[in-house]
């Protein structure tokens, strides 16, 4: 290879300086011819070093960039978290304002907004347990509602937080009346979950479809009009004094998130 090279700058030299002679292009010629399969060779030995080289280079290069786009993609995820959480909370208190401005309450009520922070670990109660409590106004039996109408009535009141049973619960009772009629009951929950609505004289005319509104009676803790349910099916017997009236609330409970106490 050394001896070569020397000919090749010898060449080089005899180019320059006999740039005319025909010996010298012959000598250049025939050195071509010898050093060209070398070339070759080495060019064909040395690819895989070549190749290897680039390859780990691109390698690290794409792990970078990975890592890169990793970090955005995680970003943009978080962004679109946050954006969608905020579209539901702007909904749900768009429902809240859209539920105070229907003239249900009186002027003077007072209602506090709180936020679901824990949910009854049992399937015998339907609890849940709401971030606000007596400093903020809170009492035992205040109505506690949402954007699609009434939640519960709060049972246990602690300083910061307050417990509060949903119509569900086996253990709620709320007066009720069906719009448009104005047939009068009682709107109970069940073990199960399922709502009825009980002792509603089998001759009143009650349909599926119909709203199942508060009635606000005498001594009621609910205010009138809040709205509950809708009639879901009717059964009656001529055995039975009442007609079997199945309900759906309003409200899904398992999304329960903000809601408003009632203040008294």
């Amino acid at each position: 290879m050394a001896v070569l090279l020397l000919l090749c700058v010898a060449m080089l030299t005899l180019y320059f300086r006999e740039s005319d002679s025909g010996f010298a292009h012959s000598v250049q010629g025939g050195v071509l011819r010898v050093v060209a399969p070398l070339q070759n060779g080495t060019a064909r030995a040395t690819k895989p070093f070549r190749d290897a080289w680039n390859w780990t280079g691109d390698l690290f290069s794409a792990k970078a960039e990975n890592a890169k786009l990793q970090k955005e993609l995680e970003q943009l995820r978080a962004g679109v978290a946050q954006e969608l959480t905020t579209q539901d909370e702007n909904a749900q208190l768009r429902a809240l304002v859209a539920l105070q401005t229907d003239k249900i309450f009186p002027g003077s009520t007072q209602l506090v907004t709180a936020r679901v922070v824990a949910r009854s670990t049992t399937a015998w109660y339907s609890t849940v347990t709401i971030d606000a409590g007596s400093s903020s106004g809170v009492t035992v039996y205040d109505a506690v509602v949402n954007g699609a109408g009434l939640v519960g009535r709060v049972t246990k009141v602690d300083a910061s937080a307050s417990q509060v049973t949903l119509i569900t619960d086996q253990s709620s009772y709320v007066d009720a009346m069906v719009m448009p009629g104005g047939a009068q009951g009682i709107v109970a929950g069940s073990v199960t979950g399922d709502v009825t609505l009980q002792f509603v004289d089998k001759n009143e005319l009650v349909k599926v479809g119909q709203y199942v509104v508060t009635s606000g009676r005498q001594g009621s803790v609910f205010v009138r009009g809040i709205p509950i349910g809708v009639v879901e099916s009717v059964g009656s017997q001529e055995v039975e004094l009442y007609q079997s009236i199945s309900v759906r609330p309003f409200v899904e409970f398992r999304k329960l998130d903000l809601v408003q106490v009632v203040v008294r």
